[in-house]
């Protein structure tokens, strides 16, 4: 699949729209603000392409396919956060947790190799 490229009145069209931050000849930037409501409202059962029309968006220079694609990508960033920051190994009372029961994995593991070396000399 090619990449799409715009021509120089289809960035100016582009430009001019406040939820695009930036236009390039071949990407477009959308700002933070409208990727947060278009995932809220896409969440409430409104479909993208809606979304994009209601921003005044044109379709026809993004691509008829564009506002489905990239929902699809804010959507798998915003739950790739989301997952990143409810992982319980970053808080702190966790990491404590887990290196005591590191420390008591090790204390437990040495008593048992010592005991191996006592059985040794032994014999």
């Amino acid at each position: 699949m090619d990449k799409q490229t715009y021509t120089a009145d289809q960035i100016k069209k582009l430009k001019r729209n406040k939820n695009i931050t930036r236009c390039s000849a071949t990407t477009v930037r959308y700002n933070k603000a409208f990727k947060q409501a278009a995932i809220k409202q896409y969440n409430e059962g409104m479909s993208a392409v809606e979304i994009f029309q209601n921003a005044d968006i044109d379709l026809g220079i993004i691509g008829k396919y564009a506002p489905n694609h990239l929902m699809h990508q804010w959507r798998a960033s915003t739950r790739a956060k989301v997952e990143k920051k409810e992982d319980p190994l970053d808080k702190p009372h966790n990491n404590l947790e887990m290196l005591r029961s590191q420390v008591a994995y090790l204390k437990a593991e040495n008593h048992f190799l010592a005991q191996l070396r006592a059985k040794k000399r032994k014999r």
